[in-house]
């Protein structure tokens, strides 16, 4: 029985493994985009809502590439485990540590899609003036106004939207509060964004917006910054070496 253990704990410690695992994701994925017809909406909401929503047969592309990416979290972390005992008194610190760092980044960069899958939110809607959009909380934002500039040739080259809402937190306030979101300024309320994607011609008063809700997105930023750390460092190092 122990030498079971210690046989499939060389296994899912072995880089090659990790090779075949990164092999089998992009396989499974890849058949996904291909079986995904026009009318999808696997973009369009959270992956567990998705995954809740739609049957096995057409979903289970994705479930097999999950549980490959479990195994491979997990090879991640042995990987790691096993270069730091072997490694630990050879080299400099910084050596020892940076490909472990690369390791660590992309592990919450892997956790933060997991986190934003199980807790995220997207919808799409058309608003005009005088909706509004309620939150959890029960507070809401109301869409007051919207503008548009259009070329010599018709087409939009700016809009936004006025939107109203009351701050929330220790500090409210009483009064109404103003923000206006254009295509690259979204406005964030109680942990969503509002993005405006598209603005009706004139004379309508609409615009289509999408409410977005990505409760990993601190730590993918987390994880990016250590994964670019760390690739800093192996760069710096391997300059010093060819000098």
């Amino acid at each position: 029985m122990k030498a079971l253990l210690h046989n499939l704990y060389n296994k899912l410690a072995s880089l090659t493994f990790g090779l075949w695992l990164l092999c089998g994701v992009m396989l499974f994925l890849a058949a996904g985009s291909f079986l995904q017809g026009e009318g999808s909406s696997i973009n369009e909401v959270a992956l567990l809502d998705w995954l809740r929503e739609v049957p096995l047969r057409e979903s289970w592309w994705l479930w097999i590439s999950i549980g490959i990416i479990a195994l491979l979290a997990l090879n991640t972390l042995l990987c790691s485990i096993e270069s730091l005992r072997t490694k630990w008194l050879k080299g400099s610190f910084l050596v020892r540590i940076a490909p472990q760092l690369l390791h660590l980044g992309f592990l919450f960069i892997m956790l933060a899609h997991l986190q934003s899958a199980y807790g995220g939110f997207k919808q799409v809607m058309q608003v005009e003036k005088g909706s509004a959009i309620t939150f959890p909380d029960g507070s809401n934002v109301v869409f007051t106004d919207f503008a548009v500039t259009y070329s010599k040739m018709g087409m939009p080259t700016a809009y936004s939207a006025t939107l109203n809402y009351r701050a929330t937190g220790a500090f409210q306030s009483p009064a109404m509060l103003t923000a206006v979101i254009s295509p690259n300024h979204p406005f964030f309320y109680q942990g969503h964004g509002i993005y405006i994607k598209d603005i009706a011609p004139p004379p309508m008063k609409a615009a289509l917006v999408e409410v977005h809700k990505e409760p990993g997105a601190a730590m993918a930023l987390a994880g990016g910054i250590i994964f670019t750390i760390a690739n800093l460092i192996l760069l710096a190092r391997n300059r010093e070496k060819s000098i």
